[in-house]
């Protein structure tokens, strides 16, 4: 739940802010079955909330920390820059695409249960996830592209 709302608000401070309000919320209503599921509704509705109240709409990257444990600082800083590229796509395309996308690949929730958390169809969820990942795939290309002018541009020619 914590990260879920992390990378809504890329702010550590407040993502520990709302996921006390949404447990505190969850245990006022108290239910009793799929907890997951409702915790998830209460923190995606908390961060909407938060964001209309300052008239802020909109996500922002999330900058992840190194996980340094295992991998070599080479590693680290390949793992480091890919993120902050996939974070950067995901900013780049629709608010509702951008929580579908997360929701299914990196939180890793089947149709089902996205549709449940999003309150929304299965068909909008496997609709926005296609054009989602269109999206990314198109400002993927159009970074790449602009990477290859910039490193041809500035080549210099040995010979």
């Amino acid at each position: 739940i914590y990260t879920y709302i992390l990378y809504l608000t890329n702010d550590r401070h407040l993502a520990h802010d709302l996921l006390q309000e949404t447990f505190y919320r969850y245990y006022q209503k108290n239910y009793d079955t799929n907890e997951r599921l409702y915790l998830l509704k209460i923190a995606r509705n908390l961060v909407y909330d938060h964001y209309r109240r300052k008239k802020l709409i909109g996500f922002f990257t999330l900058k992840k920390e190194p996980v340094a444990h295992t991998l070599l600082p080479e590693e680290v800083v390949l793992q480091n820059a890919e993120n902050e590229a996939l974070y950067t796509a995901l900013q780049q395309i629709k608010t509702n695409y951008r929580e579908v996308v997360i929701l299914r690949y990196i939180e890793q929730y089947s149709v089902k249960e996205t549709a449940q958390i999003l309150n929304t169809t299965e068909a909008k969820v496997k609709n926005d996830t296609a054009r989602g990942l269109k999206a990314l795939r198109i400002f993927w290309l159009l970074m790449f592209k602009n990477l290859f002018l910039y490193i041809m541009g500035n080549k210099v020619d040995i010979n």
